[in-house]
């Protein structure tokens, strides 16, 4: 008996699910041009139908030419995706959850005509994150954070001290995110967005700068405190190191990506380091 045909294509909810404990690289070694990898550390990601990914790497294996460099321990990363119903009910919706934690973070850089003795280095002692997404059928996803955790933060024995936006953090929907930004005056000075070369500059009363298909591009870390300097935003840049980025996010209406530090090394070393980053998200297709 031949069953009639069923839908080849029916709506569904495709899981995005991605944590990454650790990755650096090296572009420049000493006076050398060369291309020295680690593999990412302590990652995970979900299939299109969800379910549970998890990592644990308590010693990395990091190459011998980036060990005077760069090094972390017990790097973490779980992803979990639960479907509840199929799309066709007003309750049905899709929960994504993802984590990253790393500990004993250490990054060193010279200038290039310092001996060893006068490295400059960036340590934390743990940093970590955590999010969840939540996709209801019929309207706008939830993106928000659970955990964020910078300890231990230092450079050049410096400590540093970050202020993070715990607005723009708790604002989990697009549409809520959009209508601060464009009637909160003090909402919208205290979240500068990217901007390209070349466009206006920001105005208060517009939307946030994200063009079709894309991202746009801000932090959560209001400012930084290193020793007893304040440096408004989130960027830390030191001669003879690199630079460092704290919480940035990309997002749109429906995506958020989360990195909690980025470095750009440029000194007698040069490469970059992300440590601790988060996407939850997913989708529904075909969307409504």
């Amino acid at each position: 008996m031949v069953k009639e045909p069923l839908n080849p294509l029916p709506r569904r909810f495709v899981f995005h699910g991605n944590a990454v404990g650790a990755e650096v690289f090296l572009t420049r070694v000493g006076n050398v041009e060369q291309s020295v990898i680690s593999p990412v550390t302590g990652q995970c990601s979900l299939p299109v139908i969800g379910g549970e990914s998890s990592s644990q790497v308590l010693d990395p294996d990091i190459p011998e030419q980036l060990q005077s460099v760069f090094s972390y321990t017990n790097a973490q990363t779980r992803a979990t995706g639960t479907l509840y119903g199929d799309g066709t009910q007003e309750k049905d919706h899709a929960v994504t959850t993802v984590a990253a934690s790393l500990e004993n973070v250490s990054v060193k850089n010279w200038s290039p005509d310092s001996p060893d003795r006068d490295r400059i280095e960036f340590r934390a002692g743990k940093l970590a994150l955590s999010m969840r997404s939540t996709h209801p059928s019929f309207d706008q996803p939830s993106i928000e954070f659970i955990e964020s955790a910078f300890e231990g933060l230092s450079l050049n024995g410096q400590p540093i001290q970050v202020d993070l936006n715990r607005r723009l953090m708790a604002l989990s929907r697009w549409g809520d995110l959009q209508n601060a930004y464009q009637t909160d005056r003090a909402f919208f000075e205290s979240c500068p967005f990217a901007q390209d070369a070349g466009v206006p500059p920001l105005c208060f009363g517009h939307g946030i700068p994200c063009p079709a298909g894309s991202f746009a591009l801000s932090s959560f870390v209001r400012s930084i405190r290193w020793g007893p300097v304040e440096i408004p935003g989130h960027v830390l840049a030191v001669d003879g190191f690199g630079v460092i980025y704290f919480g940035e996010i990309l997002l749109n209406d429906r995506e958020r990506r989360v990195t909690m530090v980025r470095i750009r090394l440029g000194c007698k070393h040069a490469g970059q380091a992300v440590f601790v980053e988060n996407a939850p998200n997913g989708t529904w297709v075909p969307p409504r």
